[in-house]
């Protein structure tokens, strides 16, 4: 895989997780002192899960691959949905 494919295929990839950790981490910034600690702990982790997924956006684009990076890829996704379900704990709370 060329630079020019895997950057292609990283962009959109480093879009949707800059669209899901940017207000994420604002929100979390913002509203700091409005919750409890176990909202602001769970608030951390998604933040960190988005954080992850960002990372390995950005690494798809960086390090060199013969071919589609899948696991990466699969991995973005999982963490994407690990984030969802933190985000629904917490809102349970």
């Amino acid at each position: 895989m060329n630079v020019g494919t895997r950057w292609r295929l990283a962009v959109p990839l480093i879009s949707l997780s800059l669209l899901t950790a940017v207000p994420t981490v604002y929100g979390t910034w913002m509203f700091w002192s409005d919750f409890g600690t176990t909202y602001r702990a769970l608030s951390v982790v998604i933040c960190l899960a988005l954080a992850a997924q960002l990372a390995l956006a950005v690494s798809i684009g960086i390090r060199p691959a013969r071919d589609v990076p899948w696991l990466r890829i699969s991995l973005i996704a999982v963490t994407f949905l690990v984030a969802c379900g933190v985000a629904a704990v917490r809102r349970s709370l």
